[in-house]
């Protein structure tokens, strides 16, 4: 009794676990069902567990855990071990046939692992299939493998790309002729050739219209044949090729445009290889090679150097060496040009140099313009030393000049200045008004050489100054002083309004006061009798500012900009009418520009003027 009860929970167990497989459940609701079943069908039910691994995937019964007392099965699948099958006692059982277990117990467990691995291997196998199967549709619909026909041409199959080129639906292209979507003739005669005249491969391009619109289509066509005498069908595949034939008609224009541009250049293109041989090139200006020599690829050294062999060093070797441009100049013993030559590297897709690009130009006339012109430039230069000499010799003319003049001045000077004085007697009113007038002459005459001699100085920067603190109100006074007579001969009245506190510059303290002497004789000398002349002088935004102010005749406006050059006169009737010679304000700019300020100008024609001098202020 106890071994018939032993078998009837086997074959329960057996009969339960059947109806599993045959119930195509999910691999995981199998597994599942398995471990949960099996504990039944052992001797000691009650604390008995099982636990499947598969693809090292577990599945268990829950009161599973790993205890001495215990049994493995492999599962295999296609020959491969897959995973385990294994039976434990959670409590300590006595020693049987197989460990804890029966054989009875070792031959269930095998054969419910044997029928695992059949259901596996038919899952597996199933799979493959389905995967297939998806795979096949997937590429079927997603490729440009349009059709299917059969023997007579007939339409069997069609997928997603053939319905988007037409613009179709599927119903009305199952069971339609190929000859209604190819515009080909000759296919037509493929299809209905006799056996030994079926082709291996068909392939056509053709134009359509669809919905109106221009397209292109290529169509390829492999018939299909179960004997050597039977046609039974084909596949066919259109594909939509618009765009590429746009492309290659857009890529044939700009080749034709480059090829157009590449021989529309002046100058000569020649591509080498690494035999400096020439690929091909453009040939302008080149009539020493034939046409019919030109096919035969000959030497760049034999077309445009002229030579049997190549140069040495050869510039079109040294780039294919170095990989650098590089640049030469060639005269040629046939024609007498000189050529420029200059090679560019082309690399290829390993980044090694395939060729080289040779861009030649003819610098015959160039080379000439340039050697002219370093002649002039030579020329020049020479001419430029002679100036330079005959500007020396200047300075030192006027430097003897004013030595000599100030030796026979300085006398006239004196000797005027003791008669003025009355150091050797009284004077006459006439003898008094005579001497007074050589006096003032003899000063001006002095006061011309000087500005001479400056502007002669100043110009190549040689005026010496000697930079102290000085007070700006000190300057401006000393040439109101001194020039002060001047203006009482006219009745000119000279006024000033100057800061009470010091107002402080670095300055040369014999230069800057002939600045504003210059300021204000020009001020008189333009001012009519009785006129006014204002000079102030305040601090502003760290500078100091003086101004000489008149309302003397004025400055025509376009006059403006040419006031400070040196001899510049306004016209040939203000030096007639007033006198001068244009230094007064060419010497004041340079003096007030070498102390680091600026000086302009601000005049009405018929109101006046007033002359602006900014210096730099500093702190006592």
């Amino acid at each position: 009794m106890m071994l018939l009860e032993k078998r009837e929970k086997e074959l329960e167990c057996i009969y339960s676990i059947s109806d599993l497989f045959d119930m195509h459940i999910p691999l995981k609701s199998l597994l599942r069902g398995i471990v949960n079943r099996i504990p039944s069908a052992c001797s000691c039910s009650e604390v008995a567990a099982a636990r499947i691994t598969l693809d090292d995937e577990i599945y268990q019964t829950t009161n599973y855990e790993d205890t001495p007392w215990k049994m493995s099965v492999e599962i295999t699948v296609h020959g491969k071990v897959r995973g385990y099958l294994k039976l434990v006692y959670l409590k300590e059982h006595p020693v049987q046939d197989v460990g804890p277990f029966l054989k009875e117990e070792k031959k269930l467990m095998d054969a419910i692992v044997s029928r695992l691995g059949k259901v596996l291997e038919r899952r597996s196998v199933e799979d493959a299939l389905l995967d297939s199967e998806k795979r096949y549709r997937v590429i079927f619909e997603s490729s440009p493998l349009g059709i299917f026909i059969d023997k007579n041409g007939i339409i069997t199959h069609c997928n997603r790309s053939f319905l988007k080129i037409f613009g179709l639906p599927r119903e009305d292209i199952i069971g339609a002729e190929i000859t209604d979507f190819v515009n080909d003739e000759k296919l037509e005669k493929v299809l209905f050739r006799s056996d030994q005249e079926i082709m291996p491969y068909y392939e056509t391009e053709y134009s359509v219209r669809i919905a109106g619109k221009p397209v292109y289509l290529r169509s390829y066509y492999v018939p299909h044949r179960s004997s050597k005498t039977t046609l039974e069908g084909g596949v066919c595949l259109i594909a939509d090729i618009t765009k590429s034939k746009q492309s290659e008609d857009a890529l044939q224009q700009q080749k034709e445009l480059l090829t157009s541009t590449f021989n529309a250049l002046q100058d000569l293109i020649v591509v080498v290889d690494r035999e400096l041989n020439v690929v091909t090139s453009n040939w302008k200006s080149e009539k020493f090679i034939t046409p019919e020599e030109r096919e035969f690829h000959p030497h760049c050294y034999e077309c445009f150097m002229h030579r049997d062999e190549p140069c040495d060093p050869c510039h079109v070797k040294e780039v294919f060496s170095t990989g650098n441009v590089t640049e030469t100049e060639y005269t040629s013993p046939v024609d007498g040009k000189t050529r420029e030559y200059r090679v560019f590297p082309v690399l290829g897709k390993n980044n090694d140099i395939v060729m080289a690009v040779e861009h030649i130009r003819d610098i015959t006339e160039r080379k000439s313009t340039e050697t002219a012109l370093q002649k002039s430039t030579e020329e020049l230069a020479r001419a430029y030393e002679e100036l330079q000499s005959l500007d020396k010799l200047k300075d030192e003319f006027l430097s003897n000049l004013r030595h000599e003049l100030n030796t026979p001045l300085t006398t006239i000077r004196g000797y005027s200045e003791l008669l003025q004085e009355g150091m050797f007697g009284q004077l006459n009113p006439e003898q008094e008004n005579a001497i007074n007038k050589v006096v003032n002459k003899s000063k001006r005459l002095h006061s011309l050489l000087d500005s001479l001699l400056f502007a002669s100085t100043s110009q190549g920067g040689r005026v010496k100054y000697n930079f102290e603190k000085i007070m700006l109100s000190d300057s401006v006074l000393s040439a109101m002083g001194e020039m002060s007579e001047h203006a009482k001969e006219k009745s000119i009245s000279l006024n000033f309004n100057l800061p009470t506190d010091a107002i402080l510059t670095k300055a040369d303290a014999d230069y800057l006061p002939r600045v504003f002497v210059n300021l204000v004789e020009n001020a008189i000398k333009f001012t009519p009798r009785e006129g006014t002349i204002n000079l102030s002088a305040f601090r502003e935004n760290g500078n100091l500012h003086a101004i000489v102010e008149d309302d003397g005749i004025g400055i025509a406006e376009h006059d403006l900009p040419d006031l400070f050059q040196k001899f510049h006169q306004i016209d040939s009737s203000s030096t007639r009418n007033y006198g001068g010679n244009g230094l007064g304000l060419y010497i004041s700019k340079v003096i007030i520009e070498d102390h680091g300020g600026k000086i302009w100008i601000e005049s009405e024609e018929g109101v006046g003027t007033k002359v602006h001098v900014t210096l730099p202020a500093i702190d006592q």
